[in-house]
């Protein structure tokens, strides 16, 4: 392993990312290779595709795209549409082989594999329904950013405005100003936090694996497993004496061991 690389998502994961330039293989151009949506935390962008190791990147058509105000983009409401058509847009199609949801990525994963009904859907560290969430956060320290970003952006704005770490999220959300980077993560927090999020799910056997830290204080394990009782084909994986804060790369590897 060379080129070890710490990127910390800020409202969700560290990501230890790394770079190999040995024995890399060169696979033939003309075989169609699986199609693979990957999707970071809140906030993040399409760059985490360049994060991820060569042996992802060679043996996958790796998608990936900026929601709305990441990346450069204009900050605007999240709909469940607007989410369909940029997937649409990035390469997504019906039948696809997968999607995996780090942190805030996860909902928009399991929305995304709903829709185009996806042969495999994965989660690691993954943030949950409005209900599971709120029935266990006295169990987090997330509470105190979630709660306003259910009501109004002011109010979200006035709390993350004190956070030490305020220029991280700046530059993971790839926005040129506070504002733009606040905006667009409350409204994709306002989004996915909504009570009515997963109400046009129509399929509850969708297959999940979910991978999360035993002792997770952004998402408490107790609310994953509340959730994951609504989902018959779920299978969920504690990560014993681990936080939020883990090796994404490592937990994407044995996803795709799984599936595989």
């Amino acid at each position: 392993m060379t080129g070890l690389k710490p990127q910390l998502f800020v409202f969700g994961i560290l990501i230890l990312s790394y770079f190999s330039t040995a024995n890399q293989d060169h696979p033939d151009p003309k075989v169609e290779k699986p199609t693979l949506l990957v999707l970071g935390g809140t906030p993040s962008t399409m760059d985490i595709i360049d994060q991820l190791p060569a042996s992802i990147r060679e043996s996958y058509q790796v998608i990936s795209f900026n929601r709305p105000g990441f990346g450069g983009t204009v900050p605007s409401e999240m709909t469940k549409e607007k989410l369909f058509e940029l997937a649409k847009n990035a390469g997504l199609k019906k039948n696809d082989f997968g999607v995996i949801g780090i942190s805030g990525g996860a909902p928009l994963a399991i929305l995304l594999a709903d829709e185009f009904n996806l042969k495999h859907c994965g989660v690691i560290s993954g943030m949950v329904s409005n209900e599971a969430y709120f029935r266990f956060a006295e169990l987090t320290f997330t509470a105190d950013f979630f709660i306003p970003a259910t009501q109004s952006y002011e109010q979200f704005a006035e709390v993350v405005m004190g956070f030490p770490n305020l220029e991280a999220i700046v530059t993971q959300a790839g926005a040129e100003t506070r504002e733009e980077a606040l905006l667009a993560s409350y409204n994709e927090l306002n989004f996915i936090l909504s009570e009515d999020f997963y109400s046009t799910l129509d399929n509850r056997e969708i297959p999940i694996v979910w991978w999360h830290g035993e002792n997770d204080k952004n998402v408490a394990l107790q609310s994953v497993e509340l959730f994951l009782k609504d989902f018959k084909n779920a299978t969920l994986h504690v990560i014993s004496d681990t936080d939020h804060e883990i090796n994404a790369i490592e937990f994407m590897e044995l996803l795709l061991s799984e599936w595989n």
